[in-house]
């Protein structure tokens, strides 16, 4: 398959050792620097968060590419990206490089507060964000918590900030932070939670899971790691990027350190966010199906996303031809950056993504389409479905 057909889908991607008693103070923070132990946002489990360090040595790509100072030069740089016939992306590529380096990555560690399930736990779940999401995508609201939901039914998660996202650290942003790196660091936390280095808590089954980029990020370690997961959740993905153009068009990506946002004051030119709410609505969401309280919340958590991971996250694609275990591929009926707006035409998206990229997944391998759902399924009303189906999917196979 050549990969590089596929350069547009850049621009998207204390488990512990004993318990006692349900109350957070005998929850191991183990491995985890400057912890917190509390609720998680939707209030359904407990959560240690802190910081973790993780090693680094991957290939990467030097590009011969200067992060723009200023918008006309941010915005020429899509214009020259999208338009007929570009030679881009070829023309910024220098050659090999190689990524090292120790990075704080922020985690997320949430299980059920009850002692009776915690005890039941096997498997975590690692949660993999978008671009221009972060870890909060999987806990924005009551209702609206993928990791209650994944607690409910005895599983631990972790959730995290990509390198160069919300609370991580913010290397170079195009020498450094680009995709390869970020499938060394997911990587690396997979090696932490094998090694009962989280808390101490060893887990059997290890299942990754990913939204957008993040998935792709996920498929990128089942192509290079395909021991690393034993099954795979993917959601907001297919196997085209057609309509890519048009969500970095609603996008209007600016410098993130132009934004009003505080957060972002002391980046470097090269992390990129959203100008408005409208793009982020434009390309994420579906009117009137998505809860307007959630779309707020991650209006107000708006993230990065780096000119590195933009121009080599393309390269990453590729089939994932010894992954043998269970995919379940998820898609909001509706999605606009992977679907053009409809999942199920000309076929089934999903099932594109199977037959394509998993030709060695088992036959436990499922597809769901969220009724009425954009692109971020787990803002949509339809988001509770969708978790349901993605437990299911695990109880099923086992995991």
């Amino acid at each position: 398959m050549n990969a590089s057909a596929f350069f547009p889908l850049a621009f998207l991607v204390n488990p512990f050792a004993s318990f006692t008693s349900a109350t957070v103070t005998n929850f191991s923070t183990d491995g985890i620097s400057n912890p917190i132990t509390g609720p998680s946002t939707g209030g359904g489990s407990t959560c240690i968060s802190g910081d973790v360090t993780v090693s680094i040595n991957t290939p990467g790509t030097k590009l011969l590419y200067q992060a723009p100072q200023d918008q006309m030069a941010v915005t020429e740089s899509f214009v020259e990206m999208f338009q007929v016939d570009s030679t881009f992306g070829a023309d910024v590529v220098g050659g090999p490089s190689v990524i090292s380096g120790d990075y704080k990555i922020f985690v997320k560690l949430c299980l059920p507060s009850d002692p009776e399930r915690l005890a039941k736990i096997t498997t975590v779940q690692l949660l993999t964000h978008g671009a221009t999401l972060d870890h909060t995508y999987w806990d924005i609201a009551p209702g609206y918590s993928y990791v209650d939901v994944a607690s409910a039914a005895d599983y631990a998660t972790l959730s995290y900030d990509q390198l160069g996202v919300g609370k991580s650290d913010h290397p170079d942003p195009i020498q450094v932070v680009q995709a390869t790196s970020q499938v060394a660091v997911t990587h690396e936390l997979v090696g932490l939670l094998r090694n009962a280095k989280l808390g101490g808590y060893h887990f059997d089954k290890i299942v990754g899971v990913g939204h957008s980029a993040g998935s792709t990020l996920t498929q990128g370690i089942t192509t290079q790691y395909p021991k690393d997961f034993d099954a795979v959740i993917l959601s907001g993905t297919s196997t085209s990027a057609a309509s890519v153009p048009l969500t970095v068009a609603a996008f209007n990506f600016i410098n993130a350190n132009t934004d009003p946002a505080p957060q972002f004051k002391h980046l470097p030119a090269g992390f990129l966010t959203q100008q408005t709410a409208v793009g982020i609505q434009f390309a994420f969401y579906r009117y009137p199906n998505f809860d307007e309280n959630a779309f707020r919340q991650q209006v107000v958590n708006k993230q990065t996303n780096t000119l590195g991971v933009l121009l080599t996250l393309g390269g990453i694609v590729a089939q994932s031809t010894e992954f043998n275990g269970p995919v379940d591929v998820v898609n909001g009926q509706h999605d606009l950056v992977f679907c053009g707006g409809n999942c199920l035409s000309p076929t089934d998206q999903s099932a594109a993504v199977l037959s394509v990229f998993y030709p060695a997944a088992s036959n436990g391998s499922q597809t769901y389409t969220a009724t009425g759902a954009g692109h971020c399924i787990a803002a949509h009303k339809s988001g509770p479905d969708s978790f349901k189906q993605m437990i299911q999917f695990l109880q099923t196979n086992k995991l």
